[in-house]
């Protein structure tokens, strides 16, 4: 039964993978404005907390948000440890 949980968390954090990468790219890629809508309103809990997150710490002298890249490696960190989990 673990094995099937932690399956299903790695397949969820998958997709929160793609949705961020979708974000990342939604500036050079030209997708309709309701695509672009719809990728901004599923990223935007993810993406506003690590945002608070990350104006506080030393890596708010960046020009650059890097929040997504930070949870693109949070997310595959846990994939990973999903993964794992699963094939014990």
């Amino acid at each position: 039964m673990l094995s099937y949980i932690a399956y299903c968390f790695s397949i969820f954090f998958i997709v929160l993978e793609v949705f961020i990468l979708l974000y990342l790219i939604r500036g050079i890629l030209p997708f309709g404005i309701i695509a672009v809508y719809f990728i901004d309103i599923l990223v935007a809990p993810l993406i506003m907390p690590m945002q608070k997150i990350v104006k506080h710490s030393i890596l708010n002298c960046f020009k650059v948000d890097i929040s997504p890249y930070i949870l693109l490696i949070v997310f595959s960190y846990l994939n990973s440890m999903c993964s794992y989990l699963s094939s014990l």
